[in-house]
């Protein structure tokens, strides 16, 4: 049974404060075996992730390089709808001779660059990939891949480098699957992709080489109903399959107000005879995930707002010396079910070891640290759960005595007490001078 590293307390849910630390890292027992190489799982309400497989190994991501072709050209094309593309004959002449998936078009064939990306995004058609890339390139495919790398660096994937627009092997074609969440992560963000990879049929608007409609379907079968990998809730992003990447699948599922983004690498696509398995793993392991994560993780409150949480030192006003607190916001994270509230154990950490008046109901005083088994979970802020006036005659009793704590008072002390010492040793040493100098001339007289 494979272990995975979560965050203890898997960080906040939805918080009504500031300063929460990320949790610590605790080991969980999956209930399933993964047949994925490469996994990472992230709960995208709290940005944290809640399992993660050899997710900074390089390896080679088939056509979920299109995830990247498709932002580029959102990116870049401000009407896809209504900007024609047509297509030139040698982007085909790397395909000669292989089996590749594809979307019908023809050579010279024109079609907007909308029919284009959905062409990408369903049927994870490599030679649309292609002429995307020559048309945005200016007609160059490596000018394109270029900006697709620096992208990826953009993004921050430093560990990723295409060689094509499309995911067919290369050696110097890879990416992780830590990068694959940041690129895909990147990419729910920008304009019209979440159409994209959502949508499980879609006719093309415009192919002129085509007497009927085009149509195009999803590769993603748990986006459709009728399949036997459907799955509820979930939805895109993209597959990919080569015999030298497995089966890949990057996914969203969405659950009672929760989404997770996983990312599936390697999953076994072919048997010993080079014959494509019948069975879609990453299908399999994508619902096996899915579900283990919905029904694990929680959202529990650990600390409720405006709660009184003890009291701290109160100086400077009449007749009270203590100052109550209380939490500022409630603190709301999803843990393992199987955790209880009552296990969180609090430690008030206070600014200073006394509070010092006037001080408003309100006022920031320290924050209330959230431990789980031993570790560190989050904190909330901690104010002042009441008004405290200052006292102007403990004022200055407070100012005189800081004055006589300061350095330059000490110093204009010393100085001073130097100075008379000084002045008496010389009055002491003038005396005596003057007396056996009075001395001396009584001497003389005689």
């Amino acid at each position: 049974m494979k272990k995975l590293s979560i965050f203890m307390a898997v960080a906040v849910v939805f918080t009504l404060f500031t300063g929460v630390l990320p949790a610590q890292a605790a080991e969980y027992a999956l209930n399933f075996e993964e047949t994925a190489e490469s996994v990472y799982m992230v709960n995208m309400d709290t940005d944290t992730v809640v399992f993660e497989k050899n997710a900074d190994e390089r390896r080679s991501p088939a056509s979920i390089t299109k995830i990247m072709t498709m932002v580029l050209a959102l990116e870049m094309c401000a009407d896809p709808a209504g900007t024609y593309v047509t297509a030139p004959s040698y982007i085909w002449d790397e395909f000669e001779g292989i089996s590749i998936s594809h979307c019908d078009i023809k050579r010279g064939e024109t079609l907007t660059m909308q029919d284009l990306l959905y062409g990408m995004a369903l049927q994870s058609a490599n030679e649309a990939a292609n002429i995307v890339a020559d048309y945005l390139g200016g007609g160059s495919i490596s000018d394109f891949v270029e900006l697709m790398n620096q992208k990826a660096q953009e993004i921050g994937a430093v560990n990723t480098h295409f060689t094509n627009p499309h995911g067919l092997y290369s050696a110097d074609h890879y990416t992780t699957a830590y990068d694959i969440y940041l690129i895909a992560k990147y990419a729910l963000g920008v304009p019209g992709f979440k159409e994209l990879i959502s949508t499980p049929v879609y006719t093309a608007l415009y192919a002129d080489m085509h007497t009927e409609a085009l149509n195009f379907y999803t590769t993603n079968k748990m986006m459709v109903k009728n399949s036997d990998y459907y799955y509820e809730g979930l939805s895109g992003i993209k597959t990919g399959t080569l015999p030298e990447s497995g089966r890949c699948f990057v996914s969203t599922a969405t659950r009672n107000g929760f989404t997770y983004l996983l990312v599936v690498l390697g999953c076994p696509a072919y048997d010993e005879e080079e014959n494509q398995l019948a069975v879609n793993y990453a299908f399999v392991d994508a619902e096996k995930f899915y579900d283990w994560a919905f029904s694990t993780f929680k959202v529990k409150t650990l600390v409720e707002e405006g709660k009184i949480v003890g009291q701290t030192g109160l100086e400077l006003s009449w007749g009270k010396d203590y100052l109550l607190t209380m939490t500022s916001g409630r603190f709301t994270a999803l843990l393992p079910e199987e955790i209880q509230v009552s296990s969180v154990v609090t430690e008030a950490v206070f600014d200073q070891k006394a509070v010092r008046a006037p001080v408003k109901k309100g006022d920031k005083v320290g924050y209330l640290k959230l431990i789980l088994a031993g570790e560190e979970v989050g904190r909330v802020d901690l104010v002042a759960a009441e008004s405290a006036e200052m006292n102007e005659w403990l004022f200055c009793l407070d100012y005189v005595k800081q004055i006589s704590q300061s350095f330059w008072f000490k110093f204009a002390v010393i100085f001073v007490a130097v100075l008379i010492v000084f002045y008496v040793v010389l009055v002491v040493i003038r005396n005596r001078n003057r007396r056996r100098y009075q001395s001396v001339r009584r001497r003389r007289r005689l």
